[in-house]
């Protein structure tokens, strides 16, 4: 074959051994700062980041982001090697037990409405995910040249879509600034697999051809459940100016069953935050995960990690925004992740690129890539 290119939530610290899916980092702002946001007050994205800060900061706020990112581990200096030739032999196993490639775009919409209720704030949002996922697992013994009958692909595709209403309140005390938020999303799954053996006999439009037919989707099954968020957020009365935030995601361990495509169960995640707004038009900020979450594998492949730590700063005025951030996921070799974003409103680019790279036919790839376009405003 040729070669192819302050409340309950506080209990959720006790639970860092749970799995699920990577926490749901969503829109330009938070992109471009390292992927943080739970206790930025001025995040147009509160909602999916922490439903508190809707209560805590007054302004009537809207926003939309359009993503594309892509990761990988192993799979690209897989698919370089020549599969009727296997040099060396060792080398390919070891990439055979660790490694995938995974693609995500999505779509994402959020609105805070103004502030018309006695007591407490609203917002709503949309978000629409398509997850694709690819890999290799196998193990070839010590005496073969080819990849035989040794070798299985696997393919995935989920598409996760969520409808999320939210409610928060924030209390004004001697102590400081107290926000609580809640957050009761509809959710809409649709799953597709499949794996096969890897051919020496199969051309790199054999591949291609399964890869985009498990991305249509055209054999998936779908089903519906719901998930509840609570966030917390406090800003001190000596240090106004600076805010803790904590975040739980669905609470309530929903599960979905696709049938023939499988089971998907999102297991609980917390996310720690803090922000210090440095003047009007100017703020740090810095997120870490709580849990170790889980990252979408086809079946029958080893399942794969991540828990992220981030830091940004953010320049703003009213009708600019310029930001940077760094990040770093605990349990994958990305190295750091470097992101940065700038734009005039409703129209705003951000980009993040991992430092750690790998070499395929002469040309360097990063392990993790990211690009967002998005915008947003508030009065």
């Amino acid at each position: 074959m040729k070669k192819i290119c302050g409340f309950t939530l506080i209990s959720l610290i006790a639970i860092n051994s749970l799995e699920a899916l990577e926490f749901n980092e969503v829109g330009h702002k938070a992109m471009g700062m390292g992927g943080v946001g739970v206790a930025l007050k001025s995040n147009p994205y509160a909602i999916f980041y922490n439903p508190a800060l809707i209560a805590a900061n007054d302004a009537t706020r809207m926003g939309y982001g359009i993503s594309v990112e892509a990761e990988h581990k192993n799979l690209l200096e897989a698919f370089n090697f020549d599969f009727n030739n296997i040099q060396d032999v060792s080398y390919f196993n070891n990439l055979l037990k660790e490694n995938f490639a995974r693609v995500k775009i999505q779509g994402t919409w959020a609105f805070k409405a103004p502030d018309i209720l006695p007591l407490g704030d609203v917002a709503l949002g949309y978000s629409q995910s398509i997850y694709a996922v690819a890999g290799f697992s196998g193990q070839l013994p010590t005496n073969v040249t080819d990849i035989g009958d040794n070798v299985d692909f696997h393919l995935r595709r989920l598409s996760v879509m969520e409808l999320p209403l939210s409610y928060a309140f924030s209390l004004d005390s001697t102590l400081g600034k107290l926000s609580w938020g809640a957050a009761v999303k509809f959710m809409h799954l649709s799953s597709t697999q499949t794996s096969r053996k890897l051919l020496t006999t199969d051309s790199k439009g054999d591949i291609q051809d399964d890869i985009i037919d498990t991305i249509k989707g055209n054999d998936a099954n779908s089903d519906n459940n719901f998930g509840i968020d609570l966030g917390f957020s406090y800003s001190p009365a000596y240090a106004p100016d600076f805010t803790f935030a904590l975040v739980g995601k669905n609470l309530n361990t929903p599960k979905f069953d696709f049938k023939n495509n499988g089971k998907l169960t999102i297991y609980p995640q917390a996310r720690l935050g803090l922000a210090y707004d440095l003047s009007d038009h100017l703020s740090l900020a810095a997120d870490a995960d709580l849990t170790e979450n889980l990252m979408l594998t086809p079946a029958g492949m080893p399942k794969q990690k991540s828990q992220k730590i981030g830091i940004g700063v953010d320049a703003h005025a009213m009708f600019f925004d310029a930001r940077a951030g760094i990040a770093k996921d605990l349990r994958q070799d990305n190295g750091a992740i470097v992101s940065f974003g700038m734009g005039f409103g409703f129209l705003d680019l951000g980009v993040a690129v991992a430092t750690e790279r790998v070499k395929v036919e002469g040309t360097n790839y990063p392990r993790y890539f990211s690009v967002q376009l998005g915008g947003s405003f508030e009065f």
